[in-house]
């Protein structure tokens, strides 16, 4: 396979992606690159695709914002013509490779490389080497609603934590819960404890230890 040629492009040339896939770019991030880039040089060259007489970024954002902080004029670049879903499926792989990435960001990118990418779960999974429930998991997790999502991105609360919650299936019940296990950090296992007692109790069932119903004689 012959080896994709790699230009130099000036960077008043090229724009930036019109919907960025990372809501905050970290300066300080970006400020390290630039230190790394300029002791090092510019290891991997960006990826571009021509639109309207310019570029685009399809892949190489931080390092274009690395350059313009060096006040470098040109960018190593593979420029590549592609089709809006190519580049939705290149960005996201590309963020996927961040170790920095919170559950509501990677379960963004699964979300648009198939609602924008047009990938299927199984295409998704073979694309970005990650398992079929990690995938799954995160799409759902990514839908539920902001106040969620930002306590399991604090990890106020776990994944699975939230997860077990959602078994409860009363909206006001699960609110509650959410909030108690987000201010208290609870484990799963606990959230279980609540999970159980919670259908219990709607079933009307009262309990002693050992699961049966209390002596005749206890008062409630």
């Amino acid at each position: 396979m012959a080896l994709e040629k790699i230009q130099l492009i000036k960077l008043d040339q090229i724009d930036r992606p019109v919907k960025i896939s990372r809501d905050i770019i970290d300066p300080e991030k970006v400020r390290e690159l630039a230190e790394s880039i300029r002791e090092s040089g510019l290891l991997q060259p960006i990826i571009l695709t021509p639109r309207n007489g310019r570029y685009e970024i399809a892949a190489g954002d931080r390092r274009f914002l690395a350059h313009k902080l060096l006040n470098l004029k040109e960018i190593k670049a593979i420029v590549k013509e592609l089709d809006e879903r190519e580049v939705v499926v290149i960005r996201g792989i590309e963020n996927l490779q961040r170790v920095d990435l919170t559950p509501s960001e990677e379960g963004q990118v699964y979300l648009a490389l198939k609602e924008e990418g047009g990938l299927n779960t199984k295409e998704i999974c073979k694309k970005t080497g990650k398992s079929n429930n990690t995938v799954v998991r995160l799409m759902h997790f990514a839908k539920c609603p902001e106040e969620v999502r930002r306590a399991v991105d604090r990890k106020d609360i776990s994944l699975l934590t939230w997860e077990t919650l959602q078994e409860i299936d009363d909206p006001v019940a699960f609110d509650y819960h959410f909030k108690m296990a987000a201010s208290n950090g609870i484990t799963a296992v606990v959230a279980r404890l609540w999970v159980d007692d919670y259908f219990k109790t709607k079933t009307g069932t009262y309990y002693t230890d050992d699961g049966g119903a209390p002596p005749l004689n206890v008062e409630t």
